[in-house]
C-alpha cells in the first residue's frame, strides 16, 4: 500500500509539475539498466525518447535518459562506407566488426587508440563524459554516461543517488532533479553531435582531397550539372571515388543521375573516361525477385563467370542469364551499327550492375572535346539503353519480375 502511494504521487509529479505524458507505474521494467532486482519502476513518455526510472532492492534509485550519443549508428555509416566498394558485403561480418569496436570502446583507456581512425567518434564520446559531469555538478546528483554494451548500439545518460533513509516526497522531488538533469545532458549532446559528425566528415574529405587536383573537382561538378541538363535528371558527383572501373583502376570523380535512367560517367587514374546506362539491378532482382538476399552477392560474383550459365539455364536464375544475354546481344548490335566499342558489363562486385558502356581515352584531350566526347556516348548508349529496354520488359512480363 505504502509503495502504490508513492508511485501515485511520483506519476503526479512527473506529469502534472514536470509535463512527462503517459506515465506507466505498473513495472514496465522488471529488471535494471545492468541487471539488478528491483522493488518499482516507471516509465513516461517525452518530446523525445523515454524516461525511465526504478529503485533497486538495496535501496539505490537509478533513471535513464536516451539513447543520448548514436556512436554505434554512426560507425556503422562509417564502417559501410569503407566497404561500398567491395567484393561483397557481408553486413553480418560488418555487424560483427561494429560490436567488436563497441566493446573495446567500453574501456575508456582505449579511446586513444581509435583517436586518429574514429576521430569523431571518440570526440562524440569525450563530449558525452564532459556533459555528464557539468550536469552532475548542477543538479548534485551522479549523472554518468552509460557506453554501449552490445547489441545495444548507442549511449544513454544514467542518474543514481541513494534512497534509503529518505522519504517519500524527498525522494519524489530527487528523481525530479534527475530527470531535469537528464533532459539537459541530452539536449546538450544532442546539439553537439550534429556539429562533431560533421567536422569529422570535413576532415576525412579534407584528407582525400589533398590527392585532388582543383581542375578535376571542377570538371566533375560541370559535368554533373551538364549531365542533369542532358537528361533532367537530379544528379551528384563523388570526389575522391574510388568506384572500381569496369576495365580495371579506381575512378578519381564519378558523376551518377538519381533516378532512372542511372547513368554514370567517370574517370579512372589512367585517364580513360567511361559513360554507362545501367541495363537493370541484378542484385535487387536476386534479392527481392528470388528471395536470396543473403547470398545475392555470391551469387552476382558466380554468375560474372559466363562457364557458369549452362549450370543456371533450368534455375530460377534463368532470367538472369537470358537478360545478360539480351544486353550482349543489343551491345553487339550497337557495335555494328554505330562502330564505337559498345559493350555491356556483366557485375562481378556488390558495388557493380549490369551496363552498357564506352570507354575513351581522354589524355591530351582539349576540355570542350572531352565534353563532347561524354555527350556523344550519354546520346548514344541511351538509345541502346532505349533498345534493351524493350526486350528486358518482356523477359520481366514472362517471370513475373519486379526488377
Amino acid at each position: 500500500m505504502v509503495e502504490e502511494d508513492f508511485l501515485e504521487k511520483l506519476k503526479k509529479h512527473l506529469a502534472d509539475d514536470l509535463g512527462l505524458r503517459d506515465v506507466i507505474t505498473e513495472m514496465p521494467r522488471e529488471q535494471g539498466f545492468f541487471n539488478e532486482q528491483i522493488v518499482w519502476s516507471v516509465n513516461a513518455e517525452t518530446d523525445y525518447e523515454p524516461f525511465e526510472a526504478y529503485e533497486t532492492t538495496d535501496g539505490k534509485v537509478i533513471a535513464g535518459y536516451g539513447p543520448a550519443a548514436h556512436v554505434g549508428d554512426i560507425l556503422w555509416d562509417y564502417l559501410l562506407d569503407k566497404e561500398k566498394y567491395a567484393d561483397v558485403l557481408d553486413y553480418k561480418a560488418l555487424a560483427k566488426k561494429r560490436d567488436e569496436i563497441l566493446s573495446i570502446l567500453q574501456d575508456r583507456s582505449n579511446w586513444s587508440k581509435y583517436k586518429d581512425e574514429l576521430s569523431g567518434i571518440i570526440e562524440l564520446l569525450e563530449k558525452g563524459d564532459e556533459i555528464a559531469r557539468k550536469v552532475s555538478a548542477q543538479a548534485g546528483i551522479e549523472i554518468k554516461q552509460i557506453l554501449p554494451t552490445p547489441p545495444s548500439k548507442n549511449t544513454f545518460f544514467c542518474a543514481s543517488f541513494d534512497g534509503r533513509g529518505l522519504d517519500d516526497d524527498a525522494k519524489i522531488e530527487k528523481i525530479g532533479k534527475a530527470w531535469i538533469a537528464l533532459y539537459n545532458a541530452f539536449t546538450e549532446i544532442s546539439r553537439y553531435e550534429g556539429e562533431i559528425l560533421e567536422k569529422w566528415k570535413t576532415r576525412i574529405k579534407e584528407e582525400h582531397m589533398k590527392k585532388i587536383l582543383p581542375e578535376e573537382e571542377a570538371f566533375a561538378k560541370a559535368i554533373s550539372e551538364l549531365l542533369r541538363e542532358w537528361t533532367s535528371i537530379w544528379c551528384s558527383y563523388e570526389i575522391p571515388s574510388g568506384f572500381p572501373g569496369f576495365e580495371g583502376g579506381s575512378a578519381k570523380w564519378m558523376v551518377r543521375t538519381r533516378g532512372e535512367p542511372y547513368i554514370m560517367v567517370f574517370e579512372t587514374e589512367d585517364g580513360k573516361v567511361t559513360v554507362a546506362y545501367e541495363a537493370f539491378r541484378v542484385h535487387s532482382s536476386i534479392s527481392i525477385d528470388h528471395k536470396r538476399s543473403d547470398d545475392a552477392d555470391t551469387v552476382v560474383i558466380e554468375l560474372s563467370n559466363k562457364e557458369n550459365w549452362p549450370k543456371y539455364k533450368n534455375t530460377d536464375l534463368k532470367d538472369v542469364i537470358e537478360r545478360y544475354e539480351l544486353g550482349e546481344e543489343v551491345a553487339k548490335k550497337a557495335k555494328e551499327i554505330t562502330g564505337l566499342d559498345v559493350k555491356f558489363f556483366i557485375p562481378r562486385k556488390h558495388c557493380h550492375e549490369a551496363a552498357f558502356y564506352a570507354t575513351f581515352d581522354s589524355k591530351g584531350l582539349s576540355i570542350e572535346k572531352k565534353i563532347e566526347t561524354i555527350k556523344n556516348l550519354v546520346d548514344l548508349l541511351g538509345i541502346t539503353y532505349a533498345e534493351f529496354k524493350k526486350g528486358d520488359e518482356e523477359i520481366k512480363a514472362k517471370y513475373g519480375l519486379k526488377k
